[in-house]
């Protein structure tokens, strides 16, 4: 789940009015596993998973952390799925292996490349502490003030394709 809650910080630090406007909805978890992503500022509101209806402005620091448990690990066949609209048009769809591999995409609407490494498998049940992240988000918008919007979904299956975690995404970017 780590990785998930990193690569969903990083998706919001990519894709917001004068900034990155966020939020986020837990539709599923595995009963074994919990989780809280806190930012340290920029969020309006938190539920039981932490922060929530977050505004970052460009040039600004992104900062925070993950707590969590996940109750079972994650092997060699888990992975994670993601399916965003672009402005409720453009379709955003990949789907990469949770550990052991690279996951490469293209952002569309910008065409930026995104190419990142996942944990090597398996990823092991137990505790997440406080995983710190800290990002400085680019001075201006990759999208030179034009306002995207990407909605949709997060979708974490571990190797025998049960759900570890859902995660509905509401993002603009400006």
């Amino acid at each position: 789940m780590k990785f998930t809650i990193l690569t969903l910080a990083s998706i919001a630090a990519m894709v917001s009015a004068d900034g990155i406007q966020f939020s986020r909805t837990v539709n599923s978890i595995a009963g074994d596993s919990d989780f809280q992503l806190k930012f340290d500022a920029g969020c309006s509101s938190t539920d039981d998973y932490g922060s929530n209806n977050c505004n970052f402005a460009w040039g600004s620091n992104v900062a925070g952390s993950v707590n969590g448990n996940l109750g079972h690990d994650l092997e060699t066949g888990s992975t994670f799925a993601v399916n965003l609209k672009i402005d409720r048009v453009v379709s955003w769809k990949f789907s990469c292996a949770a550990c052991g591999s690279n996951c490469t995409t293209s952002i569309p609407v910008i065409n930026q490349d995104v190419n990142f490494a996942m944990p090597d498998c398996p990823i092991t049940a137990g505790e997440l502490a406080e995983t710190i992240f800290n990002q400085d988000l680019p001075v201006d918008s990759p999208t030179k003030g034009v306002k995207v919007t990407a909605v949709g979904t997060i979708n974490v299956l571990d190797a025998k394709g049960a759900s570890v975690i859902g995660l509905g995404i509401d993002a603009t970017i400006q």
